[in-house]
């Protein structure tokens, strides 16, 4: 991929064909609107304005098809451009200044050594894809767009009327830099010690192994949560991926408050449940979030 990526509206299409050159699929986003908040059905009551997907199958219809690339954006000309992560590219998401800071700070840099993206009100730094899950809160304010998750791309348009623009381009292309090893340990912190049984004698005798059947039970319920049914473009039947993410997120959170159950751990594979049945990560966040506190509030007895 070349260091000049189309960055203005006109280059919608040309933006997204381009990536795919790149072997990095990608997919039509709804567009934000200053005055009726998002073009999906939501509209002003979108919690994502501009950032999750038009498409019926989400993140499983991103492409790399360029007929198919076409027809998309002939039928949607204003559709910001999402790539997928955890392809060819991971993505390195900073919401905020003091967040970038951390990551300079783990870097030991003043400048990242990869395209940096602007986004609204952050950055987005790219890699080549680690092979790594995505991750929320890998540091304040930072999250880790990877295996099973997207990001927004330039040229596209932000909530905040700004349009995405790369600060830093490609330098080495086609290539994408190797997520350095000190990112990469932020994002995968080390395995927390196994839990030995409790000193009382009662109760679990294998906390680890028990936390561990927890944690897959959960995430298989996300998983086989019912879909929403959309009839003639609108939904008549909300589905359960969302009440089920909350549901997983308030249990594993009361089982969290009485155990060392690592909340990296339950953040991760939660969040990896919720991209994989169509929930944008903002949502995804925001739900886990929500239940996780929850349930540390209210231990499992």
């Amino acid at each position: 991929m070349s260091a000049t990526a189309p960055t203005t509206a006109p280059g919608l299409l040309a933006a997204a064909l381009h990536y795919t050159t790149a072997g990095i699929p990608v997919m039509p986003l709804h567009t934000p609107h200053p005055t009726r908040g998002c073009s999906c059905r939501d509209g002003r009551d979108c919690a994502s304005p501009g950032k999750h997907p038009r498409l019926e199958h989400g993140l499983r219809d991103a492409s790399t098809n360029p007929t198919l690339i076409r027809a998309w954006w002939r039928r949607w000309p204003d559709a910001n451009v999402g790539v997928a992560t955890g392809t060819v590219l991971d993505v390195c998401d900073v919401d905020t200044a003091d967040g970038l800071r951390r990551v300079l700070d783990v870097l030991d840099v003043v400048r990242p050594a990869a395209p940096l993206v602007q986004t609204g009100l952050g950055w987005h730094i790219w890699y080549a894809s680690s092979g790594l899950p995505s991750r929320v809160g890998m540091l304040p304010g930072v999250d880790w767009r990877g295996r099973g998750g997207s990001a927004v791309a330039p040229p596209s348009l932000h909530a905040t009327d700004t349009r995405y623009a790369f600060q830093q381009p490609w330098t080495t292309a086609p290539d994408l830099p190797d997520c350095p090893p000190a990112l990469r340990s932020i994002v995968i912190p080390p395995a927390p010690p196994a839990v030995a049984a409790r000193a009382d004698g009662g109760g679990v005798t294998n906390l680890d192994r028990y936390t561990a059947a927890a944690l897959h039970g959960e995430v298989a319920r996300i998983r086989n949560a019912p879909r929403p049914v959309v009839h003639g473009g609108r939904r008549v039947v909300a589905g359960g991926r969302n009440n089920a993410l909350h549901l997983a997120a308030f249990r594993l959170g009361q089982l969290a408050a009485r155990s060392d159950l690592d909340e990296h751990t339950v953040w991760t594979q939660l969040t990896d449940a919720a991209l994989d049945v169509g929930l944008s990560p903002v949502e995804a966040r925001r739900t886990i979030r929500s239940g996780w506190r929850a349930g540390l509030r209210r231990p499992r007895r």
